[in-house]
């Protein structure tokens, strides 16, 4: 059997020579796996940020939408608001109006949410983190507050059954609905107005050829009512 025997001691130099050695040879496994778990993180950053981008992108799509649509939207309300006010004033008779529309959208924050969740935000930079959830604020606003606006309207669109003579009761009804109609209508538009501005800081622009796509798109249904909104001005 052989026996292997110990080598002989060399001194300090030696010692901490190899010391030395197995502590770098330590760092640079440590720095190499620390590169791949960042590399890592890397791609599904950029994978979430293509999500977010996607879905952003149909948010702000459907917000020129409702603001091309907004003149519509207004006319109607002004032309019910007429006709409940005669009805209050004079006693004449309301005719039957065309249902109030508005686009139900889905306002979609899935991507935000499931990145949020897999805590790949917590690898992004402050700066594109803050810019995402600024923009993220007015895709939920507006997904929150879109199912007030569906009540509003049947609430409204009761006149396009019950209208002629108005009992007061009716009436009042009607008037508060109005009320209601025009506070959620600046609500949306508003948030959708917003969620376009916020989405600038993202580098998210609409071209020239899909605002077009979306302005003919809007016309198609709800006519010439619909005109190219002026995006340098808040709704209001």
């Amino acid at each position: 059997m052989d026996i292997h025997k110990p080598k002989p001691w060399r001194g300090w130099p030696e010692f901490v020579k190899e010391i030395g050695t197995i502590v770098i040879g330590v760092l640079i496994a440590l720095g190499a796996e620390q590169a791949v778990e960042t590399l890592h993180w890397e791609h599904k950053v950029a994978d979430a940020e293509d999500a977010m981008r996607v879905e952003l992108m149909q948010s702000g799509r459907d917000a020129y939408f409702r603001l091309a649509i907004r003149p519509c939207a207004i006319t109607q309300l002004d032309g019910i608001e007429r006709a409940l006010v005669a009805s209050r004033d004079q006693g004449a008779p309301v005719a039957s109006v065309a249902p109030y529309r508005r686009p139900r959208r889905p306002w979609q924050s899935d991507a935000w949410d499931s990145a949020r969740a897999l805590q790949i935000t917590g690898h992004m930079s402050t700066a594109r983190l803050t810019a995402y959830s600024r923009a993220y604020f007015f895709a939920e606003v507006l997904h929150r507050t879109q199912p007030e606006e569906r009540q509003v309207m049947n609430d409204l669109n009761t006149l396009t059954l019950n209208a002629g003579r108005l009992q007061p009761a009716e009436r009042d009804r009607l008037f508060a609905a109005l009320v209601r109609a025009h506070g959620v209508l600046i609500d949306m538009d508003l948030g959708g107005w917003l969620l376009l501005e916020r989405g600038e800081a993202l580098g998210l622009h609409l071209s020239s050829v899909e605002m077009q796509q979306t302005l003919d798109n809007a016309r198609r249904d709800y006519g010439a009512c619909a005109v190219a909104p002026n995006l340098s001005k808040q709704p209001s």
